[in-house]
């Protein structure tokens, strides 16, 4: 039956996002994610999205391409009346601004070195970030917000589901996926084991989404907010609960700050924490080894050294310093640019630190410069996010809440893992900025604004 299920489960969701995207394009969209959700869900079976040899590299980014361009030609046919693709915004400048330092990288890349195997190729992995930002924007800004609501709750499903088997496999030890877990334990008698290669992708995502949308459906909802919560306690990781927990806490200020209610704050907080901790208990009844497990991965922080490895956030800011320190130094405003192993060593130590801080990668790819313009990049977001959230009502105030959420949780990972620069999924890595833009233009755009899609 499993096995069944790891066959049969990714073709049926391709199938979804297929039928539901002749009809509205935006959900071909979806496929993209399903390839960047990949062990999560069986995906990496489904040969058409793996194919080996030249062009493996860039896979994620020609499927995006090409499924945008299939989505133009719909669009054209169905002469839809939603088109807001013509305002550029303070987020586009940014991402414009790095895709010339990206450029002028490249041409550096070529003048220094003389042998350029893989630069061409490395290139392509880091503008396909930015191309697919304005991609994706495109592909949005077709759409009336409340189908941007719908294509992204069917993400939470699907992630919700891949948490579901996450439980299943991490938890309750059923043998749901093939590949192996890098880290075992021996608690109380009982093996804990541990991995992210199947881990769920959007559980920041789909925790955010469920707390700002649970009222349309709250007994669906809330069913969903407990497998994503499950599959994050089961992940064992102590930066994702955090991020939950932050999650929450924004969500009930900026609930009440805009409704005015600091006292109504006040009762949310209480009785959410009320409920977190009854169902930490009944959790730690039911799985007592798994808690133990979960309580010693905090009782760690205190016994650790700065040189204890990769799950210190001090050795993180170490090896950054070291990898940062060993560029040249007429680098370091604008970056190596896309210099991989066969030109500079540095390279690989400077991938294995990315994956464990985004901000080395991109001081590394694009400098100082680089960095201060991505730190606009969430400047601009999260203050636009803000203020279309306390003007705007509606689905677009719900959109803007359920960004601005979520780019405060991927502020929070980002010290502590590659955010937009997953080696698995560059080309969707700005995907919530590129919607966030789009919202700026729905915002902004009177000539909308009077069809009453806010």
């Amino acid at each position: 039956m499993i096995e069944l299920i790891r066959l049969v489960f990714p073709y049926l969701l391709i199938l979804y996002f297929v039928v539901k995207g002749i009809k509205e394009p935006l959900y071909f969209l979806g496929i993209p994610f399903l390839m960047f959700m990949s062990e999560s869900i069986f995906f990496e079976g489904v040969k058409i999205f793996r194919i080996p040899g030249s062009l493996s590299f860039g896979l994620m980014f020609i499927w995006i391409v090409f499924l945008w361009i299939v989505s133009i030609f719909i669009y054209n046919n169905k002469k839809s009346d939603i088109d807001n693709t013509r305002t550029l915004n303070a987020l586009d400048f940014c991402i414009i601004s790095l895709l010339i330092i990206s450029s002028a990288g490249l041409v550096m890349t070529i003048i220094n070195y003389s042998i350029l195997t893989d630069v061409f190729k490395e290139f392509i992995i880091l503008i396909s970030m930015f191309a697919c930002y304005f991609i994706i924007k495109n592909w949005s800004s077709h759409n009336k917000p409340e189908l941007l609501v719908s294509f992204l709750y069917s993400l939470v499903i699907i992630n919700s589901i891949a948490s579901f088997f996450y439980v299943l496999h991490q938890g309750l030890h059923f043998n749901i996926y093939n590949l192996e877990e890098y880290s075992t334990a021996v608690i109380q008698g009982e093996e804990i084991t541990r991995t992210f290669y199947f881990m769920p992708q959007l559980l920041p995502f789909s925790i955010a989404f469920i707390l700002v949308f649970k009222e349309k459906s709250s007994l669906v909802f809330y069913v969903l907010l407990i497998v994503n919560l499950l599959a994050i306690f089961i992940s064992y990781t102590r930066s994702s609960i955090i991020n939950a927990a932050i999650i929450f806490l924004f969500y009930f200020l900026l609930t009440g700050l805009k409704k005015g209610r600091f006292g109504t704050v006040v009762k949310n907080v209480f009785i959410y924490s009320v409920v977190g901790v009854l169902a930490f208990i009944m959790v730690s009844k039911f799985l007592p080894a798994n808690t133990k497990y979960f309580m010693n991965r905090f009782s760690e922080l205190s016994e650790t050294s700065a040189t204890s490895g990769p799950n210190n956030i001090e050795y993180r800011f170490i090896m950054s310093r070291i990898i940062i320190s060993n560029m040249e130094e007429d680098k370091k405003i604008f970056g190596m640019g896309p210099v991989t192993e066969n030109q500079l060593s540095l390279v690989r130590p400077m991938r294995q630190t990315t994956a464990d801080m985004v901000w080395t990668g991109v001081i590394f790819r694009w400098g100082f410069v680089g960095l201060i313009i991505f730190i606009l990049l969430y400047i601009f977001s999260i203050s636009k996010a803000y203020i279309f959230y306390m003007k705007a009502e509606g689905v677009l105030s719900d959109l803007a809440l359920l960004f601005l959420l979520f780019i405060i949780s991927q502020i929070i990972e980002s010290f502590v893992s590659w955010t937009f620069m997953s080696g698995h999924g560059f080309a969707t890595g700005l995907w919530y900025f590129a919607m966030l833009s789009a919202l700026v233009g729905f915002y902004e755009n009177k000539e909308l604004s009077d069809t009453k899609i806010i």
